[in-house]
């Protein structure tokens, strides 16, 4: 895949390099990794003055650093989310946490599977519907999270090391806002 040509300029570019070290692509040659060969940069400009071509490049980036922090741990970002969700809002049933989290039913179902059978999460029918399943954290569970936690506050320090608390805090009242469309 050739290289994209990364022509938003940098406040400070040691700071964005020490920070996103070998995360964006870069201008120039780059060797191919199925082929071996130099491949030619492309100019993405035009793409760059899209929100949505930006916040896709940035989701991308931040999603693969978070799976990366989240490795030891070998949870998916969906099962982090969710242990997360769990956590604090006791007596959520798995219709719930899916539509919150927009994961359709069936891969829901999977998603409480795996981290039931892997001793995170517990399911208890409910009272009055015995097809609701409530989900809360096992000790094990709390236990992940809380290791799970440190790691994606370690990826997020790092991101954000790259904006001012000022700009931290208007990206997300920004992302909150698109998120409303």
């Amino acid at each position: 895949m050739p290289a994209l040509k990364n022509t938003t300029p940098a406040t400070d570019p040691s700071d964005i390099d020490d920070v996103l070290e070998d995360t964006l692509p870069v201008a120039g040659p780059v060797t191919g990794p199925a082929t071996g060969k130099a491949e030619t940069a492309l100019d993405c400009s035009k793409l760059e003055r899209f929100v949505g071509f930006n916040l896709s490049r940035a989701e991308t980036l931040v999603r693969r650093l978070v799976l990366e922090h989240l490795a030891p741990c070998q949870l998916t970002l969906a099962e982090f989310s969710l242990l997360s969700l769990v956590s604090v809002n006791k007596g959520v049933n798995q219709r719930q946490a899916g539509e919150v989290l927009e994961i359709a039913p069936p891969n829901m179902a999977h998603l409480v599977d795996r981290l039931a059978n892997r001793g995170l999460l517990k399911r208890v029918r409910g009272r009055q519907d015995r097809r609701v399943q409530m989900l809360s954290l096992s000790e094990a569970g709390l236990e992940m999270l809380a290791r799970a936690e440190g790691l994606v506050e370690e990826q997020e320090a790092r991101v954000s090391a790259v904006l001012t608390a000022d700009e931290q805090t208007q990206l997300l009242a920004l992302l909150n806002k698109i998120r409303t469309l």
